[in-house]
């Protein structure tokens, strides 16, 4: 039998149609070789994508540590400073640093950072009121809920400044932040039964000439300025500090035109008296007839040397109605035979109870009477008074009513010429009580003489200016003698009123309104930080990133200010586009169309 060869010699030719076949097997070869390779490189992609995410993610704790220890330094240099700069003894250069260290970080960490920081240095520096409001005072606990509260003020003012300035407008943050605070300053001595109180501008009261900017703005001018130099310097903007320096010469120069200019009336000598008293002293019973009997020989010794107004404390002894009349002839017959206008505070017990101020007249006139508007919580529950009371051009006024710009500013109104204070310290804020009363007159332009027993007797001129001081022991007699001009300064305050803080408003509304801008957040999201290079910002969140965008573009091989992971591009994921997995572009990148949801959009620096 014959047999053909199963694999004849010389090259087999391959049946019809098969050289289809074997290029279909040939691509597929080559295909399954190709998408190995790719695979192979797409796993090494892969895998030095996670090992990037890991490095970021350690960065990012330890840029969040850096950020903890850099909110806790500001906080402590914050509260320390406003602890000395504020309070009842006040240093007043240390105030317009206080805010600096905040406000300077609060750009360079987190926005909880941020906040945290403000808050917990506000508190620190306002505790140095604790032992007053809890001791002095005798509040409750619950009456510290009040200095946590301007804390978180504070602080929701920083979070606005940064939130401005991240995106990428420091310049109305410089003026949105200040604004809002000074804003605030007025919205709560509007509303709080301590009235302005707890305002910073107390601490600049005695600061010539900066301190007559209050006879145009109110006290929410000198609000304004405290918080606008660390504003200005944490926004970094050149042309701020310039501006800076034009208002504070501008408020210098005003001040120094303004003090030229004093009431040409003739003077009048005026006598602030406190005796060594003792709380609720009841009259005719009880040890008020011997606090009387004390009045009586310094009134007199006063009166000789020609003093024309006797001026005596808030509440010397406590009298019921019934023997009001009783105690009131012994004080006219005071007046009439010294020819002198005596003012006395007093305690009337019966039909409410009140706090009260009795002016007696030399010739025998009815006694004008005052009583006191603005009680102290939780320590005279009595009824507020409701009247204003002068006599010719002269008004009464007692304690804690001049914590009150607009009581005051309604005697301005009335064009009143003096203001007669009688008042009751607790010792250790006899120097800021005083000086509330101090700018109540300079912001009306108004003399002032008060007597702030176990505190401070002073009188100041029309612009603030103190005339004669000295302080008034609890436990020993105080006499203080000297000349004021009675007369107005008339003010721009007492013209126009509260415009300056509605003005404030208005900027801070801007901001806030601005801040929750659509574009404002975008700017964030892409990591563009106005003013700020790149490679200098935060990673991450840590800028304020609300939508955890991480890898921010930077410089050339570098996201988010970190070194790009190895074969990385450093480029911004959203500009990267959408990729393509066809055959023969493993890992080419398809542009985005412009306007496409994912687009990448241009941001102007």
């Amino acid at each position: 039998m014959n047999y053909e060869p199963e694999h004849p010699a010389g090259p087999r030719r391959p049946p019809a149609g098969s050289s289809r076949l074997a290029g279909i097997d040939s691509a597929e070869s080559a295909g399954a070789q190709g998408a190995g390779s790719a695979g192979s490189t797409g796993g090494r992609g892969v895998g030095s994508a996670g090992m990037a995410g890991v490095r970021g993610g350690l960065g990012g704790v330890r840029g969040g540590v850096r950020g903890g220890v850099v909110g806790a330094l500001a906080a402590v240099a914050t509260g320390a400073l406003l602890y000395l700069g504020s309070g009842l003894h006040a240093v007043p250069a240390l105030t317009w640093l206080a805010p600096i260290p905040v406000f300077l970080v609060a750009v360079r960490v987190r926005a909880g950072v941020a906040g945290v920081a403000a808050f917990v240095g506000w508190v620190l520096g306002l505790s140095n009121l604790v032992g007053y409001l809890l001791s002095d005072l005798g509040l409750p606990v619950v009456a510290l809920g009040f200095l946590v509260a301007l804390a978180g003020v504070f602080a929701g003012t920083v979070l606005v400044f940064r939130g401005l300035v991240v995106r990428g407008h420091p310049v109305v943050a410089a003026f949105a932040a200040p604004a809002l605070w000074a804003g605030l300053d007025y919205l709560i001595a509007s509303f709080s039964p301590h009235g302005a109180f707890t305002s910073l501008a107390y601490t600049q009261v005695e600061v010539v000439p900066i301190n007559q900017i209050v006879s145009l703005t109110g006290p929410w001018g000198l609000s304004f300025l405290l918080l606008f130099p660390a504003a200005v310097i944490a926004s970094r903007r050149l042309a701020l500090v310039g501006l800076l320096a034009i208002v504070a010469a501008g408020t210098c120069a005003y001040g120094v035109v303004r003090l030229q200019g004093t009431p040409q009336s003739e003077p009048v000598k005026i006598a602030v008296l406190s005796a060594q008293g003792a709380d609720n002293a009841g009259w005719p019973n009880a040890a008020g007839p011997q606090i009387i009997d004390r009045y009586r020989p310094m009134i007199t010794d006063a009166a000789r040397p020609g003093a024309k107004i006797v001026l005596l404390p808030e509440k010397i002894v406590d009298v019921r109605t019934t023997d009001l009349p009783q105690l009131s002839q012994q004080f006219q017959t005071l007046a009439t035979s010294n020819k002198i206008e005596l003012v006395v505070g007093l305690m009337v017990l019966g039909e409410g109870d009140h706090n009260r101020a009795l002016m007696f007249h030399p010739d025998g006139a009815a006694p004008t009477s005052y009583d006191k508007h603005h009680l102290i919580p939780g320590i005279e529950p009595y009824t507020p008074g409701d009247r204003l009371a002068t006599y010719d051009t002269w008004g009464l006024m007692i304690c804690k009513d001049l914590d009150f710009p607009a009581l005051a500013r309604q005697y301005g109104e009335l064009d009143t010429s003096l203001l007669l204070v009688p008042a009751l310290d607790f010792i250790n804020d006899g120097w800021l009580h005083s000086r509330m009363a101090l700018l109540r007159g300079i912001e009306n332009g108004i003399p002032i003489a008060r007597d702030g027993s176990q505190g401070r007797l002073t009188l100041t001129d029309a612009n603030g200016r103190i005339v004669a001081e000295t302080t008034a022991p609890a436990n020993a007699p105080a006499v203080l003698i000297g000349e004021l001009r009675p007369g107005r300064d008339h003010t721009l305050y007492t013209a126009w009123g509260d415009w300056f803080a509605w003005l404030c408003a208005l900027v801070a509304l801007a901001g806030l309104l601005l801040l929750r801008s659509r574009g404002g957040r975008e700017n964030i999201r892409h990591g563009q930080l106005r003013g700020l290079p790149v490679a200098d910002l935060p990673a991450g969140d840590v800028a304020g990133d609300e939508a955890g965008d991480h890898d921010r573009p930077g410089p050339a091989g570098v996201a988010g200010g970190r070194e790009a992971p190895a074969g990385g591009d450093g480029v911004h994921r959203a500009e990267r586009g959408r990729r393509s997995d066809r055959a023969g572009q493993p890992s080419g990148v398809r542009p985005l169309a412009a306007g496409a949801p994912d687009a990448p959009r241009q941001h102007r620096t």
